[in-house]
């Protein structure tokens, strides 16, 4: 009889560290759910940014990339710096800094 209780507490131990590691992992879940949901709401928010973007007519960017530009003329261009800059963004932004000369 003795045995068989030391058996049953043995196994109502193990039980309980099942549970424990249950809830950790339920505690890892909920943050990663929640992770999930911050990265999915950002997404969102930056396709609507993009999307704005690619509506603006070519001349509007064109007198951002202007504006985006270093003060000191003599400048030698850098990649961290536009117009150089600006030709790593996307495609279709370094095809219209590169077709203007007035940013070179």
């Amino acid at each position: 009889l003795i045995e068989r209780q030391q058996q049953l507490d043995a196994v109502l131990r193990e039980i309980s560290g099942l549970k424990t590691v249950m809830n950790g992992i339920k505690k890892i879940h909920q943050q990663l759910a929640g992770q999930k949901e911050k990265i999915i709401q950002s997404m969102t928010f930056h396709k609507g940014l993009e999307s704005a973007l690619w509506r603006l007519p070519t001349e509007a960017l064109s007198q951002i990339f202007h504006r985006c530009l270093p003060e000191d003329e003599y400048l030698t261009p850098t990649s961290n710096l536009a117009p150089m800059l600006l030709t790593r963004i996307c495609r279709p932004w370094r095809n219209i800094v590169v077709d203007m000369p007035s940013l070179w």
